[in-house]
């Protein structure tokens, strides 16, 4: 009778494990993208030839909230629970191999929140990236024009960065990236123009890890020639970025023994994507509001088209356009693209509607896009081989 009842035990105790175990299985979530083991490249194209990037753009965040009174500022625990629940949507939905961020990441709201240890600014950027790193997502960044509104500089939030380990990107070269600062001693009204800063060059791997067959450029466009945000004139990438950029082309092209295909992110959009709509209108999408360019042209596209190795140029910063155009002379083409931000306006805001552009880079160096937002729009794909 004892024997009956400790074999009775027995299988109790092992129906109950298998259904714990059952149940716990059923809601494990593996991470999106699995930590980098050795001298693996962290950047691979898939074994059906295909990488897929997700531009995101615009958050605006802040992780603190205007009170009544001077320098009353409520500080908060996570990002904005709409920003957050979008970005989780497009990384499940489109399952990305890498995220850049398209620049205006955070827009501070107080200098003074921004003194010391305790920079809300600081705080949100690690709050983004944690939000990836816990998800196990590589990405990268650009700076934008709202960033360095900031006692803070970007100097500062780059070093932050650079700390985490599914970030690409730093403020000197890392094993699986190129980079590069730019300083600058301009200043307006005796403030010193912000640094460039967060310039890389990555390349992209075939799926055994040996061989780079295509690469990602992301270029600083600055912030404002002018001090005061208010009427001012944006900057552009300026003749170092472009001769940084021709430098690592060619680079690469000594390594592998042909010119790489490649992408570049840069924040603030290139005169030529104004003049290519003007002329051809879009390949999809629109522009409604119009553009807000730099106020100078930026010598890197006529080097880049001259070079032939960027197939696709992707901007944000202009908040509600997304449109994707090409820039077509003497038999070439470049592809041309505008992402919508993703920004919630508050920490009670539900109905904000936030876009995303998915670009997917193919082995034999084609690439093809299309835009998405919250509100359930998708664009038609646009290609270029």
């Amino acid at each position: 009778m004892k024997a009956l009842r400790i074999t009775v035990a027995v299988i109790v105790t092992l129906a109950f494990c298998l259904v714990v175990g059952a149940a716990l299985w059923m809601n494990y979530s593996p991470p999106l993208n699995p930590a980098p083991e050795g001298e693996t490249p962290p950047l691979k194209f898939s074994e059906e030839g295909k990488f897929t990037v997700l531009h995101l753009t615009d958050f605006h965040e802040w992780m603190g909230i205007e009170k009544e009174g001077f320098l009353n500022i409520e500080l908060q625990d996570t990002l904005k629970p709409l920003l957050e629940e979008y970005i989780d949507f497009t990384l499940e939905e489109y399952r990305p191999d890498l995220v850049v961020l398209g620049g205006d990441n955070v827009f501070p709201l107080s200098l003074f929140a921004d003194l010391g240890a305790n920079s809300v600014s600081l705080k949100t950027y690690r709050t983004i990236a944690e939000t990836f790193e816990k998800r196990g997502q590589y990405w990268t960044m650009t700076f934008g024009n709202h960033d360095s509104e900031c006692v803070m500089n970007k100097s500062d939030f780059m070093e932050a960065l650079s700390e985490y380990s599914f970030f690409i990107g730093g403020m000197e070269n890392g094993k699986w990236y190129s980079a590069a600062v730019f300083e600058t001693d301009e200043s307006v009204k005796g403030v010193k123009v912000d640094d460039y800063v967060g310039n890389f060059s990555i390349p992209v791997y075939d799926y055994s890890g040996t061989e780079i067959i295509y690469n990602i450029f992301v270029l600083d466009s600055g912030s404002y020639v002018k001090t005061a945000p208010q009427g001012a004139s944006y900057r552009y990438i300026t003749r170092q970025q472009t001769d940084w950029y021709l430098s690592q082309s060619e680079k690469l092209e000594e390594t592998t023994g042909s010119i790489v295909p490649a992408v570049m992110f840069t924040h603030i959009p290139l005169w030529e994507m104004k003049e290519a709509y003007e002329l051809n209108g879009a390949a999809d999408g629109s522009i409604v509001a119009g553009f807000s360019l730099s106020d100078t042209r930026s010598p890197v596209f006529g080097a880049l088209f001259g070079r032939g190795d960027v197939k696709g140029i992707f901007f944000g910063h202009e908040h509600l356009e997304d449109a994707t155009v090409f820039y077509t002379e003497g038999g070439r083409s470049v592809m041309m693209g505008l992402t919508k931000m993703a920004q919630a306006q508050s920490y009670y805001d539900t109905t904000s509607v936030m876009g995303c552009r998915v670009i997917t880079l193919y082995e034999d160096g084609g690439l093809s896009t299309f835009v998405s937002d919250s509100g359930g729009y998708t664009g038609k794909t646009v290609s270029l081989a």
